[in-house]
């Protein structure tokens, strides 16, 4: 296993129903779910299907984004994102297609993420480089936020089909 800067390698894969994150040579460490129209509930890697989520994600507007337990853990203001008492930047990667971006925390990179699927495929694969010390839960929260499941189509490669 090789680090870069102190980064980690790793993968995520993600789509509107569900999505996970996990280091090379490693178990997944989180996953989610889709909890209704624009949530996603979060897991850690010893949780189960119907389990309180560690953190909810909920892009609808009116509610808290993130949130734990029923309170709120977390908002995003921008590029900023405060989450468990952290403050993360996000540095989007522009005029590209495919997304890319990297998350600061205290002028330390901590996350960089890079999509190797094609972004009109419905599900979007991401090679990641990590902090290992930051939780699992936190890093696919963070990558939910940007990459947006909720904004992903559902049936791209059925429909593409149909139509040639």
């Amino acid at each position: 296993m090789t680090t870069s800067g102190g980064l980690r390698p790793g993968q995520s894969m993600m789509w509107t129903v569900s999505s996970f994150f996990q280091l090379d040579g490693e178990p997944v460490g989180a996953f989610a779910s889709q909890a209704g129209p624009g949530c996603q509930h979060v897991l850690g890697s010893t949780d189960r299907v119907g389990d309180d989520p560690r953190l909810l994600v909920d892009f609808n507007e009116g509610q808290p984004l993130l949130s734990a337990h029923g309170q709120p853990v977390g908002e995003r203001h921008g590029n900023t994102v405060l989450l468990w008492e952290a403050e993360y930047r996000i540095r989007r990667a522009r005029f590209r297609r495919k997304l890319h971006f990297s998350v600061t925390s205290e002028e330390r990179t901590v996350l960089d993420v890079r999509e190797t699927s094609r972004p009109d495929r419905t599900v979007h694969t991401y090679v990641t480089r990590s902090d290992p010390a930051l939780d699992p839960v936190a890093v696919l929260g963070l990558i939910l936020l940007e990459a947006r499941p909720d904004k992903m189509s559902v049936l791209n490669e059925l429909l593409e089909r149909r139509q040639t």
